[in-house]
């Protein structure tokens, strides 16, 4: 087995929550997954696997999934790698080979050195394709795909839009897949002061996330009318408040994405102990606001058209036209301190460089 990034090289293993709470509540197993593969899954060795929010919101236990529902899971909502066995009884159209390459949103379980999963959630991707960009896009980069051109919003060119959250994993995303897709949209990307030159470098104008007067600073950038859609990811009360008042009068949309504002500051846990986020953001509810979900909305609703769309990005990829920004890659041994910096906010995609060959090419 090629050796790995994790606290144990020469074996498989995983990062489980063992409970709901601060990041210390992962700990390592080692595992072995040969003996889990059953007839219709594929066994698959996790080369780079993504980082990102809800991560942060599975280990604290506010993400509405079953998988993630009790403690005993593995985080980890996406990931690139290779096929190394298939199960007895693939299905009579599955294209996917030992050694092929393959990409996957699973939702859980990418924080780990393999994963078993079903052929049909398997996605084969080049063996010369850059596991690091690509494995950067199938949460974050497909999310802002999807709010942008899947979440039943009309973006004509000249239209404009609010980014909640601008710096962070989906925010950049949104950022550059407007520019590589040449979308001419005007993007204002709400942000704390200290990420303004970052969050200018991808083209966005960047407003401060707490100013008493960003619903004013967004009118004023839009010649007093508003933005044509708000995109939402905190989910507070204040938070859905101004990006409601910062859209257009009678025709702005506001899309709900997340409920981040549900975790403690310190990353412990969850600020209500009854937490549904169904019954929150009902209460919470704007006129023309819409919630919606990568994984319910797009990919399970539509498979389909995210493949396509999917396909569609990574060949962007592949011609140098979307160079998806990776601030920071980490060995999977450094799953505490990934959640950590999760907590404390980062800027762009972080990622996991499972494959100690390509970690070291990479000098983790």
């Amino acid at each position: 087995m090629p050796k790995n990034t994790s606290p144990t090289p020469d074996q498989a293993g995983r990062w489980v929550v063992t409970k709901f709470g601060a990041p210390e509540v992962l700990k390592w197993e080692t595992w072995d997954p040969s003996a889990e593969l059953t007839a219709d899954h594929a066994l698959v060795r996790i080369i780079t696997a993504g980082i990102a929010g809800p991560d942060n919101l599975q280990r604290v236990g506010g993400y509405p999934d079953p998988r993630s529902s009790k403690p005993g899971f593995t985080p980890g909502y996406d990931f690139v790698g290779e096929v190394v066995a298939l199960g007895s009884s693939p299905p009579e159209d599955n294209p996917l080979a030992v050694g092929d390459h393959v990409a996957s949103m699973c939702v859980t379980g990418s924080h780990a050195t393999h994963i078993i999963l079903p052929f049909t959630e398997l996605i084969r991707i080049d063996k010369n394709d850059d596991p690091i960009k690509v494995g950067a896009l199938p949460l974050n980069y497909m999310t802002a795909w999807g709010l942008l051109k899947r979440s039943g919003v009309k973006l004509v060119p000249g239209s404009s839009i609010l980014i909640g959250s601008a710096s962070g994993g989906v925010g950049t995303a949104m950022a550059e897949l407007v520019n590589a897709f040449k979308l001419d949209l005007k993007m204002i990307g709400s942000c704390s002061p200290s990420k303004f030159d970052y969050v200018k470098s991808l083209g966005v104008i960047p407003v401060d996330r707490t100013a008493p007067d960003l619903v004013e600073q967004v009118h004023a950038l839009t010649n007093g009318e508003g933005v044509d859609v708000a995109y939402d990811a905190v989910g507070s009360e204040d938070s859905l408040r101004k990006s409601y008042l910062s859209t257009k009068k009678d025709t702005g949309l506001v899309i709900a994405i997340g409920i981040m504002a549900e975790i403690s500051p310190d990353g412990s846990g969850l600020l209500q102990e009854k937490f549904d986020p169904n019954a929150l953001l009902a209460a919470r509810w704007q006129p023309r606001m819409e919630r919606w979900s990568v994984d319910r909305s797009y990919y399970r609703q539509t498979r389909q058209v995210w493949l396509d769309d999917f396909h569609a990005i990574v060949e962007k990829v592949r011609k140098g036209e979307l160079n998806p920004t990776i601030t920071k890659l980490l060995r999977l041994s450094d799953a505490v301190e990934a959640h950590r910096l999760l907590i404390s906010g980062v800027k762009g995609k972080m990622m996991f460089i499972v494959d100690g060959d390509l970690a070291a090419q990479h000098g983790l």
